[in-house]
């Protein structure tokens, strides 16, 4: 047994080199970096996909640390001043990060991250409706995501309305799974 400092923190929102443009971590290294904090678990959250979840279980499980599974995806709230002929941006939707906490959880990640793709008009980024998120809630922890997320975005926008109605709508479908992240970056949209 090492003298190595206790786990203080264990990383719940972590981009592999499957997050393209957001990680450039390799699976390997990330159990490393795990291993050398201390850290029992950890999570990977990649932006539209569970690409590397596979590898990431197997490199944890050889690591000694719990695998937590989890995606982060773009959410289109159906409740935004674009309207339904606007085609979804980058700017429109806004991101919800889900972890599966069991495998009936796994399972909708992976329909949920399917359908982002599948049900998404090719002309744009793959999304996922909150209806649709909230159909497949079963077994999955959901987190705010900060300041892309969807609560943050209409709070950033004075919309307050709107914000408090979609976390009401959040707890409905996830109840005590439901987590609201708070970040302190210093970016504006934070405060």
């Amino acid at each position: 047994m090492t003298d190595s400092p206790p786990a203080s923190f264990i990383h719940l929102r972590t981009h592999s080199a499957y997050s393209l443009s957001e990680g450039a971590l390799k699976i390997k290294t990330l159990g490393k970096l795990a291993t050398e904090q201390a850290m029992p678990a950890l999570a990977i959250t990649d932006t539209g996909n569970l690409f590397g979840a596979l590898e990431f279980a197997e490199a944890m499980a050889g690591s000694g640390i719990q695998p937590i599974i989890g995606c982060t995806l773009l959410v289109d709230s159906e409740d935004g001043p674009e309207g339904p002929a606007h085609t979804k941006n980058a700017l429109d939707l806004s991101r919800l990060v889900l972890l599966a906490k069991d495998e009936t959880g796994y399972r909708n990640l992976l329909k949920l991250s399917s359908r982002a793709y599948l049900d998404a008009p090719e002309t744009e980024l793959p999304h996922v409706a909150l209806a649709v998120i909230e159909e497949f809630s079963d077994g999955l922890i959901c987190l705010t995501s900060g300041s892309g997320g969807l609560i943050n975005k209409p709070l950033a926008e004075n919309r307050r309305p709107v914000a408090q109605a979609r976390i009401e709508r959040l707890k409905r479908g996830f109840g005590d799974r439901l987590y609201v992240e708070l970040q302190r970056d210093g970016m504006d949209d934070e405060r």
